[in-house]
């Protein structure tokens, strides 16, 4: 898988499985991507990466054919563009908590004429300090760039269907944690109203054609998302699968003995 493919197949609604990654090593991403995922997000929000880290980490996720996209902290457009220069094929914003919000993420992940949009520098990462052909790493940035926008809070909610007719997304992700959050709720993804304002938000961002994302835990989690149409599955957290994979390995042996 590589970032123009990423993008092939969002378009036509094939869906796609990645994971989080919590610990900054190129060797753990490296093995992550030796299980065959299709991409893995970089977590600038909650995990520990520093913008140091991401070549590395970028690195290593692409040799191994997963798609890097990693999660800014905020919507501010300094994040959003030393993240792209440094070479990520994807940009996840959180908490875009409006239409306005939404477009103005948008605007700074592509190259464009207006003060909100990329800023150029063409010897970065991101072009290989190619010197020789910076009209064409300008020209092709835009159409590798994976845009993917959070929905966590109310208000996003409230301007849903305005967000989904931005031109330029392809994902609108559903942070059910926060959401429940935001909603009073603080983690109760069981709740029935949670889960009808749930499912309701992914009929309404799938009526428009965007892509919805949403994080699943376990694979049964990643298959009931799939049944709901859901085609961007972030499914557990690298730190979490090691651990579990060492307490099951644990549990076996006390079942032996």
């Amino acid at each position: 898988m590589n970032a123009r493919k990423l993008k092939q197949k969002l378009q036509c609604r094939e869906p796609v499985i990645g994971t989080w990654s919590h610990l900054p090593n190129p060797t753990v991403v490296e093995i992550i991507g030796a299980a065959g995922l299709d991409f893995i997000v970089f977590d600038l929000e909650h995990g520990p990466h520093s913008f140091g880290d991401l070549p590395a980490l970028y690195l290593a996720a692409e040799s191994q054919g997963m798609v890097p996209i990693t999660r800014v902290p905020g919507p501010d457009n300094s994040n959003i563009l030393r993240c792209l220069d440094s070479g990520t094929k994807g940009v996840m914003v959180p908490h875009v908590e409006n239409a306005q919000a939404a477009a103005r993420a948008l605007d700074s992940m592509v190259y464009g004429p207006t003060s909100r949009n990329r800023g150029v520098a063409t010897l970065t990462r991101s072009s290989l300090f190619d010197g020789r052909n910076e009209r064409a790493h300008l020209d092709g940035q835009n159409a590798l760039i994976t845009s993917i926008l959070m929905v966590e809070d109310g208000g996003a909610l409230e301007d849903l269907d305005a967000i989904c007719t931005l031109p330029g997304l392809d994902v609108l992700f559903i942070g059910i944690y926060d959401l429940s959050q935001s909603l009073g709720l603080r983690g109760s993804l069981d709740d029935p109203g949670f889960q009808r304002i749930f499912t309701d938000a992914v009929r309404r961002i799938t009526d428009h054609g965007v892509t919805v994302g949403c994080y699943a835990a376990t694979p049964v989690a990643a298959k009931r998302l799939l049944d709901l149409g859901i085609g961007f599955i972030t499914l557990c957290v690298d730190g979490a699968m090691l651990r579990r994979s060492y307490e099951q390995a644990l549990a076996e042996l006390a079942s032996l003995t």
